[in-house]
This record gives structure tokens, sequence and C-alpha cells, in this order.
């Protein structure tokens, strides 16, 4: 981003951020978070766990044209359904979580450690197959990703387990106002969980993942129903087929095709726009510093869902997205969770910064 292109950028962020807090004040929002406290949440989906592996490039290798590293150390983070559940053990008072682990290198222990003392698991077991475990290598002093390498068994799970899962949720998804389903598309959930999930749910919020593991696989448009959708700009893209068409023509598009009445679109660097059955709100992004965006749609998908099931259904949703995301952005990986308090001090440091020049 050029000089005049940034200074009108921060222009255009001081501009709407003053707008937004005349309308919503500090002590406003803090009374919307906490009226979301009793909402009963299930989440359902796929569970990863990342791992960062730190090492120390040393240079090419001598006898092939590779690069050689030194282990430096490691760290793992809970991912995918276990991060989203995390996120939101802040904002409401109990989280049910539904997921699938495998019966090799399970990683039970540490999920059951990592997770929240409000989120109660109920893992189902994949014969034959790992937890889905992401190692991505990093460059220890610059914090560059070199690679990923993926551990996982993406195959359909049997009839006997489907058939138990369905079992499972047909008695349980009425129990609860909001579902967040998270689909990866790692070999979890199937087309009869699916649709069992849009039939039983009585609020579904959805997030249906592009990664390298299911591109062309797996798009929201597998879906009849939901009543809130979170998407980057790929994932929007990829199912109308609009590559190079300006956003707005595509959510347009979208709309007209699908008839989700809400979704809330991610466009990095330009912000998101919440889409609210024909109407729509936008928020630029709130920060430029951008340590690590793994997880960051999670943390997002996870706190406006709570945010649209509860009615807040206008500027306020792209403004709390771009919040939670700008937080998310500059934490490795999900070594730490957007909890109520990061989220409302990062609004009030927006806030205090509108009149003294901000940027």
């Amino acid at each position: 981003m050029g000089t005049i292109d940034r200074s009108e950028h921060l222009e255009n962020r001081k501009e709407y951020l003053s707008k937004f807090k005349k309308k919503f004040r500090l002590e406003q929002l803090s009374n919307n978070l906490d009226s979301l406290k009793n909402i009963q949440v299930l989440c359902i989906g796929d569970a990863v766990i990342d791992r960062y592996v730190f090492v120390n490039p040393k240079g090419r290798a001598l006898k092939d044209p590779i690069l050689s590293t030194r282990f430096e150390s490691e760290e793992n983070y809970t991912g995918g359904v276990l991060a989203v559940a995390n996120h939101l053990s802040s904002y409401v008072n109990r989280i049910d979580l539904v997921t699938l682990i495998g019966d090799k290198n399970p990683q039970t222990e540490f999920i059951r450690h990592s997770l929240s003392k409000n989120v109660k698991p109920k893992l189902f077991v994949k014969p034959n197959s790992p937890t889905t475990l992401k190692m991505r290598y990093l460059d220890r002093y610059r914090g560059n990703k070199l690679f990923k390498v993926e551990d996982m068994n993406d195959d359909p799970i049997s009839q006997s387990l489907s058939s138990e899962i369905m079992a499972y949720l047909s008695k349980e998804l009425p129990n609860y106002g909001l579902v967040l389903l998270l689909d990866y598309d790692h070999g979890f959930l199937n087309d009869e969980i699916r649709k069992l999930i849009q039939e039983k749910s009585k609020s579904l919020s959805l997030n249906c993942q592009v990664n390298s593991a299911n591109m062309g696989y797996s798009y929201v448009d597998r879906y009849k129903r939901a009543d809130f959708i979170t998407m980057n700009d790929a994932e929007i893209r990829l199912p109308m087929r609009m590559q190079f068409e300006d956003i707005e023509k595509v959510i347009d598009k979208f709309y007209e095709k699908l008839k989700y009445p809400k979704f809330l679109v991610t466009t990095g660097k330009i912000g998101c726009t919440f889409f609210d059955d024909g109407k729509k709100y936008s928020s630029p992004t709130l920060t430029d510093k951008v340590v690590d965006t793994v997880g960051a749609g999670d943390s997002v998908f996870a706190i406006t869902s709570l945010f649209v099931y509860s009615g807040f259904n206008d500027e306020r949703v792209p403004f709390i997205a771009n919040c939670v995301g700008g937080i998310d952005a500059n934490i490795l990986g999900n070594k730490e969770f957007v909890d109520r308090q990061k989220l409302l001090t990062f609004i009030k440091n927006l806030y205090d910064g509108v009149g003294n020049g901000m940027g």
C-alpha cells in the first residue's frame, strides 16, 4: 500500500470509528456482550490439533536441493471446532461440543486439558484414523512459515458410526437455541449428518471452510439451510464462479442464487460486509499489524454468531468481526483466545484513539 493510499485508508478508518462510536457507546457494547451469557450453544465440527514446530534454518543441504533446518521447539494448540468452543467460553455460561477424534494418537488428554472448563465435549471415535494433526514448520527468528504437513484420514466414516452420531444428534439438537456448525470436510460430516443438523437445529450458524485438503469439493452451497454464514473472499467466490468481479456483485449474486438470509463476508485488508435480508453493513479493517491469520476466521465465526442470534443485526456485526479478527491475527495460531476482556480492551483503545490521530 503506497503512502497516499495508506493515509486515505487511515483517514477512512478514523471517520468510520468516529461515526460508530457516536452510535454505539462502549457501555452499550459491553451490555450487548453481557446479554449473550444464557444462550444454549452446541458446537459441531472437525477437531484439529495445530502443531507449530520452530526450527533454525541452516542452509541448503549439500546432497539434496532442500532446506536444512535444526529443530528448536514445538507447541500444540487446539484448532477447528475446539478453538471455536474456546473462543465462546467467556461469552456464554456453557458450551457443548460434538466432534470426531481418531483411535490412533487420539490426543484425548490434550483436548480435554486444553478446553475451557465450561466446554463439555462429546467425542466420537473413528477407527484406523489419527485425530487430525496439522504441523506447521516456522523459522524461529523470523516467524515465517516454511511448509505444512497434515496427518489425517478424511475418508468417509462408516455407516455404523454415522448412525451412532445421528442417533445422538437427533436427541440432543432440539435442546439448544443456537447450533454452530464448523465444516472442514475432514472426514467427520457426511450428507446424512448435514441434512439432520439442518432439519433439527432451531438456529444454525455455518462456516463451511475451503482449505487445501478439500479444494473444489466442499462449498457452502451443499447446505440448503443456514440462518447465518461466515465466509472469506474465496469461499463466496468459488461456488459462484466469480473470480474477478467486484465483491458487491458477488454478494448480490450469492443471495439471488442461494437465498441465505444473513451472512458475513471477510475480505482481508479491505474489511468485511454483513448482509441481512437485502441490507449491507460494512466495516474497514481495524488493525494493520498481522502475526498469523490461522484461526482468525474461527474466532470471527464464533462471536459474530452470538451477535446475530441475539438480534444485533446491524453495523455491530462487521465491527465486532473486524475487532475479533484484528485481535486474533496478532496471536500465533490459537495459543490464546479472543475472550470478552480482550475484545472490550481492543474496542476501548480504538475509541480512545479516534481523537488522537489514529495510526
